[in-house]
């Protein structure tokens, strides 16, 4: 029996990170949040800064069509209709985001995020720790680089490991569609 993969990467320049960097830096900064009003903070399982940009942004756009490309290439099959903000999120020492999958089963919107999109905006040189990984029968550590785009199902538990020093910066996009029956 063959496996879809657990995941699409991508790779962009890395001129559009640097500019995409110094735009979010000019929207105010908050601590993050958890669930669909993004309203309960607990720093154990979540400790990150992060600022949200409009859909209608450039790099929205780029990472649309990662999401697109790798809903076709990966045979999710996925009904994508839509996708929400772009989250600029920067992890600094000590901060993480433990185990979690990015949808909410229970949730009232009548949409279902169905593939998630995270662009590494920093060099891996600029920090230690800050690893991405998925777990799916097993652990996988992806290999992202500064323009790393990977597009994975919404429905895979994945995490960010604490930053032990340096500044690590990301921006992730949800693409969402019709709720899943």
């Amino acid at each position: 029996m063959s496996h879809k993969p657990i995941w699409y990467i991508k790779e962009l320049p890395t001129e559009f990170c640097d500019k995409a960097v110094e735009e979010f830096s000019q929207v105010a900064p908050k601590d993050a949040g958890m669930g669909q009003s993004g309203e309960r903070k607990d720093l154990t399982q979540r400790n990150t800064t992060v600022r949200f940009i409009n859909p209608g942004h450039w790099f929205s756009y780029i990472m649309h069509g990662v999401a697109r490309e790798a809903n076709l290439a990966c045979k999710w099959h996925y009904d994508i209709t839509g996708q929400e903000n772009i989250q600029f999120a920067e992890y600094g020492v000590d901060q993480h985001y433990d185990w979690h999958v990015d949808v909410f089963p229970l949730g009232e919107q009548g949409l279902d995020r169905k593939v998630s999109v995270v662009c590494l905006l920093s060099d891996p040189s600029e920090f230690e720790g800050g690893e991405f990984e998925v777990k799916l029968y097993g652990l996988y550590k992806a290999p992202l680089k500064k323009g790393s785009v990977i597009a994975f199902p919404s429905i895979l538990e994945h995490r960010v490991t604490p930053v032990t020093s340096g500044l690590r910066r990301s921006a992730t996009v949800w693409m969402n569609g019709p709720r899943f029956k």
